[in-house]
């Protein structure tokens, strides 16, 4: 499996590409659109309040827009809560859409206190398969859990981001949400507030990935420490439906050393460089990734069940050196394996092994993607991830019976600087810091002026490329 190089390059070569199939049709289902709460769409009100002020999510008209805003007014962490009259089947709508737009004095102070909250998302967005859950649970410990960190990006504008609804294998379909924004600031005090323009659950012409996982959550109670323990953890607990497995022999080395076998881990990145490690990837929505240390025996996902008549495998994950530096053992130095092919394989129940990272390790998060040739007659495979002389983390694998991917690798591909641009009255794009370069549809056509959602691509007066996804009306 190769790494994917630059999207940009690829449109050098040709006026067509295919970067995301999602496309907004009359399967979408709306909860705000067009800067109006959708109908169908009820706040479901908290009870014996007393003196307590939960947050707010209300229809508003500024300097001429429509916009919703959310008023984070809560010492209490009562989020929004929002119960839908039809329900979201999560086999057809299993991408998210927000548009939103973040006020200046939100931008880096990141609303917290303490340092370790500063990599808290600013929008935490629980989905709910029943109304019920609304009221026994909050954002962060929802049936399934949307990221979307807009403090490290531009504000005062409208941003669009898209996100794949990682859910466990029962969550099937969502009757309701819980809107969160910066729910660690309690203070009471905020007089500025996030304003949202749009967001939908949407299709996809490409199938749903038969297998996804990005270790995030597992029910443990806790979504914010360093490291979280796996061992504690069931087959139900993961989005992919399948608890990694490891040897007898790690086990007991590592309940003598006192330390949990399995962990998926948080890989933090300094304030000063912005959330994230210069991939484009927001360390606050990536989260936590499997972590495989050195001198270990391989981490397994046992059986992942093949599609019938699936006789390719597109697949794709994040992986990056481990950094952490509470080991057991030291890492060599990267200078002595920057040369070295990532050891990840896929097992067929055939008996096949594939390479499936059929590249060399890097030192920041690096999407992987590929094709495996399903051999005849397999019908489940094993991924494989073997230790390497230096530890690494694994997060968000997809695997795939048709090729999918998302907005979210583009953009991340072209951020070289923040994109300000707008949609004009007559559905043109004004750039205000660069040149226009493209626009495209999520079908990654050239844009018709009925594509309600478009990417564009635009460069500026040093040469430096970005992208930014825009809505219009």
């Amino acid at each position: 499996m190769k790494r994917k190089f630059s999207i940009f390059a690829s449109l050098l070569l040709s006026a067509s590409f295919s970067f995301a199939e999602g496309l907004i049709n009359e399967d979408a289902f709306w909860v705000i659109k067009d800067g109006k709460i959708a109908s169908g769409i009820d706040e479901v009100p908290y009870s014996d309040l007393g003196t307590k002020v939960p947050n707010v999510l209300k229809d508003t008209v500024v300097n001429g827009e429509d916009v919703v805003v959310y008023k984070q007014l809560s010492e209490n962490f009562l989020d929004v809560r929002l119960a839908f009259e039809k329900t979201v089947d999560l086999s057809k709508n299993y991408t998210l859409l927000l548009e939103y737009q973040v006020p200046s004095s939100h931008h880096d102070t990141l609303l917290y206190d303490a340092s370790n909250w500063r990599h808290k998302p600013l929008f935490i967005l629980g989905l709910s398969q029943t109304v019920d859950n609304l009221e026994g649970k909050n954002a962060p410990h929802s049936d399934a859990i949307v990221f979307v960190d807009g403090k490290w990006g531009p504000t005062e504008q409208w941003v669009t981001t898209q996100k794949y609804i990682y859910s466990l294998p029962t969550v099937t379909e969502l009757n309701g949400m819980i809107v969160s924004y910066a729910r660690e600031y309690n203070k009471g005090d905020m007089t500025e507030f996030p304003y949202i323009k749009n967001l939908a659950f949407i299709t996809s012409d490409s199938p749903k990935p038969f297998y996804a996982e990005h270790f995030n959550g597992f029910n443990l109670g806790e979504f914010y420490n360093e490291k979280n323990n796996l061992k504690k953890t069931t087959d139900a607990d993961f989005c992919g439906g399948i608890k990694p497995v490891i040897t007898d022999a790690d086990k007991e080395f590592y309940e003598d050393e006192g330390r949990p076998a399995l962990l998926a881990f948080r890989d933090f990145i300094p304030d000063s460089l912005g959330g994230q490690d210069g991939s484009g990837y927001y360390d606050c929505e990536v989260l936590h990734g499997l972590q495989v240390d050195t001198h270990r025996d391989s981490i397994v996902i046992p059986g992942i069940q093949i599609p019938e008549g699936c006789t390719k495998i597109f697949s794709k994950m994040l992986i990056k050196k481990h950094k952490n530096e509470r080991k057991l053992w030291v890492d060599a130095d990267y200078s002595e394996v920057a040369n070295l092919d990532m050891p990840i394989h896929a097992k067929f129940s055939t008996g096949e092994t594939v390479d499936v990272a059929n590249d060399t390790i890097k030192l920041m998060w690096t999407k992987f993607e590929g094709t495996l040739d399903v051999p005849s007659g397999a019908t489940s495979l094993d991924l494989i991830f073997p230790a390497m002389p230096v530890g690494y983390l694994v997060n968000e694998i997809m695997l795939s019976a048709a090729y999918f991917t998302d907005v979210n690798d583009f953009m991340a591909e072209n951020n070289a600087f923040d994109v300000e641009a707008y949609v004009n009255n007559d559905g043109s794009v004004s750039v205000v810091n660069g040149q226009l370069q493209a626009i495209y549809n999520l079908n990654g056509q050239l844009a018709s002026e009925n594509d309600k959602v478009i990417v564009i691509l635009a460069k500026n007066a040093e040469g430096k490329v970005s992208s930014k996804i825009l809505v219009r009306k």
